[in-house]
Parts: structure tokens; sequence; C-alpha cells
């Protein structure tokens, strides 16, 4: 609800002529000190001022401020009209930013799914081939055979070894690779997801899997300043 000026000023009139009412009171006390009932008309007097005073402050505080804010409002919508050539701007081409990348995701998500389902059917396959391998008494101790080991499962035909992986181990790849081109090196991103997949443990594999993948195209980041001393910057400037 609006406050009106006329609301303010009623409320301090009203402030006003309780403290006058509050200091006659007191002149009455004075004249009759003894009086208990001066007495109680000066404390309900003055309880009633104060009252009333801090009411008028915080009514007058709040109408000061609504003047503030609609003066501001005023002023932006000014400011709004004078820049209606960059709002509408903005708001067409972040629209337009907005559903190329959330088409961009909803690509990436479908490729990343297909991805991991390509994971799950190679890690599903050689761990048939291996125990079918090695059931047929042929084990990984020549050029052709499978078996299961504490850490990996792996099968060997005609000596092109491949190994079983995790099929999230997948996912994390694809998403080093992405961020150690993508972002700088000082990214906790890019160490999270070299730690998540064992400081790149996967390129240490025996089988060579996803070396067919293309790199991806490196972003360069400006380097940051080089942090020197005080003598090295004093003989830097000789």
């Amino acid at each position: 609800m609006k406050i009106t000026a006329r609301q303010v000023e009623k409320a301090e009139e009203r402030a006003a002529e309780q403290e006058q009412a509050r200091e006659a009171a007191a002149t009455r006390l004075e004249s009759a000190p003894y009086s208990e009932v001066a007495a109680l008309e000066l404390t309900e007097a003055s309880q009633l001022a104060a009252r009333l005073r801090a009411s008028a402050r915080e009514l007058r505080e709040k109408y000061e401020e609504q003047v503030a804010a609609d003066k501001a409002a005023a002023t932006r919508e000014e400011r709004e009209k004078a820049a209606a050539k960059e709002i509408t701007a903005a708001g067409k081409e972040m629209a337009a930013a907005r559903k190329e990348l959330e088409q961009s995701a909803e690509v990436a998500q479908r490729a990343l799914v297909a991805l991991m389902t390509a994971a799950e059917a190679y890690d599903g396959l050689v761990g048939r081939h291996a125990d079918a391998l090695a059931a047929a008494g042929l084990g990984l101790d020549g050029t052709t055979g499978g078996g299961r080991g504490l850490f990996t499962t792996a099968v060997r035909v005609r000596g092109t070894s491949y190994e079983g992986l995790a099929p999230a181990g997948a996912l994390l790849w694809v998403a080093d690779r992405v961020a150690e081109a993508r972002l700088p090196h000082t990214s906790p991103v890019r160490a999270s997801l070299a730690g998540l997949l064992g400081y790149r443990a996967w390129e240490q594999r025996g089988d060579g899997l996803m070396s067919g993948v293309p790199a991806v195209p490196v972003v360069k980041h400006p380097e940051l300043p080089r942090v020197v001393n005080a003598y090295q910057a004093l003989q830097a400037s000789k």
C-alpha cells in the first residue's frame, strides 16, 4: 500500500500534539508533586508520546524509501528506453545462443550415451572371448589366448591385444581430452578429471585402445604473468 505525504504529516502532527499533552501533564505534576493521579497521567502521556514519535519516524522513513524507489524506477525506465536497441539485440542473441547451446548439449548427450553403449559392448566381448579362449586352454602366455587377472581381462588374437575397460572410463577419457585441450592449465576441472582417470593411466594400456581417435584442437590461453621477487625485478629493470 502506498504511503502518502498527508499520512506522514498527520502522524507527525499527532505525535507533536501528544508531546504537548505530555508537557502539560509534566507541568501538572510539578504543581502537585505528590499526586498519584498526576504522576499516572504523566506516565501514560509519556508512553503514548514515545509510541507516536516512533510510529511517525518509521512512517517517515518508509515514505522516503518509497519516494526514492519511485525516482529510481522512473530513472531506470528512462535508461531502458534509451537502451532499447541494445536490449532488443541482447534478447535475440541470447535466445539464439541458448537454443544453440541446448541443442549442442543434446547432441553431446546422445553421443555420450552411444559411447557408453559401445564401451559396454566392447567390455562384454572382451570378457566373453577371454573366457572362451581360456576354457579352450589358450591362456595369455601365447600370441592368441585370453584370461582374467586381478585388475583386467584381456584377449590376444594372433598378437593383437584387447583389454577390458570400465565403461565409465571411456566417458571420463573423452571429457578429460576435451578439458585438457580447451581449458587453461590452471583450471581445477583438468586436475579433477586427470585424478579420476588415474593421472591419464588410459594411455598406459597395453592394447592401444582409442589410439585412432584424433586429437582435440587445442585452444591457446594467455600465459599467466610470471611471479618475480624484488631482486629479479631490480635486475630486469637494468
